[in-house]
């Protein structure tokens, strides 16, 4: 039997943002490129490698996105239950109703020239994420339950994406 996968691990490029011994800190960044929109990308060990490089014992580390249309949830890395959550995203937010924000007759603030048409990715970033979670750090191990696992959720389209992770402690 073929082990179905609801999620992937992210390939991408690594840059250290800071490092500091006193205080212990550590800050970097994985610049990767999502391929869909409503997919998720299982951070987890890339979280416990970064805590792993900047020796805290006993801290904590949060994992930030600085887009609007995606997300970091800790949740189960289950192909079924991603499967449900984008059923039910799709029918709570539809990718093919009208929003506002997409109306480039009536949106005058925050324009690019390559705008994209995803009022839909900011709504569902709104009722389900958060740009960031913190979760302890204990004896150097990064405190996730039995089936947590770090995700960050694609909720627009395939396009270059970075993620930051800060540990702190001592």
């Amino acid at each position: 039997m073929t082990t179905r996968r609801g999620t992937r691990t992210p390939e991408g490029t690594v840059t250290l943002l800071a490092a500091s011994d006193s205080p212990r800190i550590r800050t970097e960044v994985l610049h990767f490129t999502t391929t869909a929109g409503s997919e998720f990308w299982d951070l987890s060990e890339f979280v416990r490698e970064v805590v792993q490089r900047s020796e805290v014992r006993h801290g904590q580390v949060t994992i930030h996105t600085p887009h609007t249309t995606t997300t970091i949830v800790l949740n189960e890395s289950e192909t079924g239950f991603l499967n449900d959550y984008r059923r039910l995203m799709d029918a709570m937010v539809p990718v093919d109703s009208y929003y506002e924000h997409d109306d480039h007759e009536l949106r005058t603030e925050n324009l690019q020239e390559d705008e994209y048409l995803n009022g839909h990715a900011h709504c569902r970033q709104m009722l389900v994420g958060a740009a960031s979670a913190t979760i302890p750090v204990v004896e150097g191990e990064v405190l996730l339950g039995t089936w947590q696992k770090v995700l960050f959720g694609e909720l627009d389209q395939a396009r270059e994406r970075r993620v930051l992770v800060h540990v702190q402690g001592i």
